[in-house]
């Protein structure tokens, strides 16, 4: 189960993972460690990552305030996909969300009034192939690869918090810029001076021989950024996938009705904090509603 998982991980987010490969390998060459054994302890830590993230999946969940469904629910799901679907929990919330981990399936409330009962078991199909595919789990395995660089971005951002407490005491002290631009100064301002703060807390490490958190505070941020376009753009990738096969499972036309009635509610934003990991948004959906309109016109 966990080695499928991983395998189909690895062929939704191929680019990012080679990326994380590469810069692996560099920071084991930084710090004089063979890379075979780096890139081994990488695998194995992930494989453990996934394991855990899929064991205690639903704890969180639930935790996070989600329910199983009830028993009209459970017949409205039942219908949809069947008893071989992934576990369905619900969320009570007003925003009509759907997420997914490695196991489940993350509904709200207000989607399942919102949407009848063809446009479920569109869009409820298309979900399980995304957790079919454990598009998460590839992001997990990027990350788990990226520790070293994870910690010199979050060091960055505070040296950036650094920078605006900075800013605030030199524009205090120069009077004029807080009385004329206050937050436009200390927000760029500050942005500049953590950025000072940052290179030359750099410069000393690569002075003093330790390249490897050298590296990770210089591009911790670049590179985080770089990853997260990469990831961004598989993700939808696997989107688009996933609808393609919801199309060839002949849901084509249930997949477009609940698009488009989920398009009135694109304002809606996506959770905030850990439930925001599997509630986010991918593209948008009158994007998604024209590509599969297009799909069933060609058919």
């Amino acid at each position: 189960m966990i080695i499928a998982l991983a395998w189909a991980a690895a062929r939704r987010h191929p680019f990012s993972i080679l990326c994380t490969a590469l810069l692996v390998a560099l920071s084991a060459r930084m710090v004089g460690m063979p890379v075979p054994l780096v890139l081994l302890a990488w695998v194995t830590l992930s494989l453990f990552g996934i394991t855990v993230w899929h064991a205690v999946e639903p704890l969180v969940l639930r935790w996070l305030g989600c329910r199983s469904p009830s028993w009209l629910e459970r017949e409205r799901l039942d219908r949809a996909l069947g008893s071989t679907r992934p576990e369905v929990v619900v969320l009570d919330v007003a925003q009509p969300w759907l997420g997914h981990g490695l196991r489940c399936l993350v509904v709200s409330r207000a989607l399942l009034d919102l949407l009848e009962d063809r446009a479920v078991e569109g869009i409820l199909t298309q979900a399980v192939y995304q957790v079919r595919w454990a598009t998460l789990a590839g992001e997990l395995v990027v990350w788990l690869g990226n520790l070293p660089l994870v910690g010199g971005r979050l060091l960055g951002i505070w040296l950036t918090q650094l920078g605006r407490l900075l800013a605030l005491v030199v524009g205090s002290s120069l009077v004029v810029p807080i009385l004329l631009w206050p937050s436009g100064f200390i927000r760029w301002a500050g942005r500049l001076f953590g950025a000072v703060v940052v290179v030359l807390l750099g410069l000393v490490l690569l002075a003093s021989g330790l390249a490897a958190p050298a590296f990770g505070l210089l591009l911790g941020w670049p590179v985080g950024l770089g990853l997260q376009a990469l990831q961004a753009w598989e993700s939808r990738r696997a989107e688009q996938l996933a609808d393609q096969a919801t199309i060839a499972a002949g849901l084509g036309r249930q997949l477009l009705e609940a698009l488009e009635t989920l398009a009135f509610a694109e304002s809606v934003p996506p959770p905030e904090g850990v439930l925001g990991v599997f509630c986010r948004r991918g593209s948008p959906l009158n994007m998604r509603a024209d590509r599969v309109w297009r799909a069933l016109s060609k058919a």
